[in-house]
This record gives structure tokens, C-alpha cells and sequence, in this order.
């Protein structure tokens, strides 16, 4: 990455960690990575776009930090469980990883920007390790299709890409019990 594009990065990280999205300005990231106001334009279009590539930086990060902290051979049950505890966890107190559940423009872009990144992130590919071994290890149903499983994580995540149109004041218990029922479909 180019030099200023990284300082400018830095800066928006930093100030959208500190402020959040609405609190922090072109001007405040200009301000702290020591680059004109102009200059911020021949890297990223608007406020929105480089909090796009901050999000999806942070949010990769995150992701790294749950894998460390699970044990991929535990109960598929509890494994699942524990890692969408971790995610509400790591992001309750995180400013923008908080803009995915509190700004719903903002969810919009992402989900727009993002979709092909669900399928590149390291929360998808650990999942697709984790049905090749509950395969392995016949813990799936008979007439479960791994292309079926996969589908129906998939549809997770476009409830997520959606959540803001969901009308529920507790979203995280909500997904517990999607997971709960997809993984009694899938599971022995």
C-alpha cells in the first residue's frame, strides 16, 4: 500500500476505533496522518469507503482472534455457540464493528462491498474445514448434502447482511436459536 494510503488508513482506524463512524471527519484523518484534505480523494472516494476497508480489516482481525481462542475439536454445538459468543463479545465494545449493528446505511454498503468477501474470509473457510470433519467423523445426518449445509450457513449470513431489518431487541439470542435449529438438521 501506498505510503499516504497506509497513514490515511492508520489515522481512519484509530480516529473510527476512538469517535466511531459519525464522530470522526476527512478532515480529522487528513489531520492525523499528516496529509492534505485533497490528497485523501486520490485514495478513497468518501468517509464511507475508507470505513469500508477499515471494517473489513478489523473484522478479519476479530475473526483471527476467535479462531485463537476456539478449540475446532470441541462439540460442533458448542463450538458454534462459543464462537458467535466471541463475535458478540469482541464486538460489543469495538466502535466499528459496532456501525454493522447501529448504522444501517453503512450495513448496506458493507453488504454491497462485501459479497464475495464472505466466501474469502476466515470464518467461512474454517467453517468448510469443520463440515469436512463432522463428515469424517459421521456426525451429519444421512441425506445431509455438504452443499446443503453450506446453504444453510449461507442463509446466516444474508440475515446478517439484513439485520437491521429485523425488528427484535435481542439479535444475538435470535441467531443462537438459528444456529440451534440449523445445527439439528444438520447433526446426528
Amino acid at each position: 500500500m501506498d505510503d499516504k494510503k497506509q497513514r490515511l488508513f492508520d489515522a481512519a482506524h484509530v480516529l473510527f476505533l476512538e469517535r466511531g463512524f459519525k464522530k470522526t471527519s476527512i478532515a480529522d484523518i487528513a489531520a492525523l496522518s499528516d496529509v492534505a484534505v485533497g490528497s485523501f480523494y486520490l485514495y478513497f472516494q468518501s468517509k464511507e469507503d475508507i470505513f469500508v476497508d477499515v471494517y473489513n480489516f478489523e473484522n478479519e482481525n476479530i475473526k483471527r482472534q476467535i479462531m485463537d481462542k476456539v478449540n475446532l475439536d470441541d462439540d460442533p454445538i458448542k463450538l458454534i455457540r462459543e464462537v458467535i459468543d466471541q463475535i458478540f463479545k469482541l464486538s460489543s465494545n469495538n466502535a466499528i464493528l459496532q456501525e454493522w449493528f447501529n448504522n444501517q446505511k453503512l450495513n448496506q454498503i458493507i453488504a454491497e462491498q462485501n459479497s464475495s468477501a464472505v466466501e474469502d474470509s476466515l470464518i467461512y473457510s474454517t467453517l468448510m474445514k469443520l463440515i469436512d470433519r463432522w463428515i469424517e467423523e459421521d456426525l451429519i445426518k444421512d441425506g445431509m448434502s455438504k452443499e446443503r449445509m453450506v446453504s444453510l450457513f449461507d442463509a446466516l449470513t444474508v440475515i446478517d447482511f439484513h439485520q437491521s431489518e429485523i425488528q427484535t431487541k435481542d439479535y444475538y439470542q435470535l441467531l443462537n436459536d438459528l444456529i440451534e435449529g440449523i445445527l439439528s438438521v444438520i447433526l446426528k
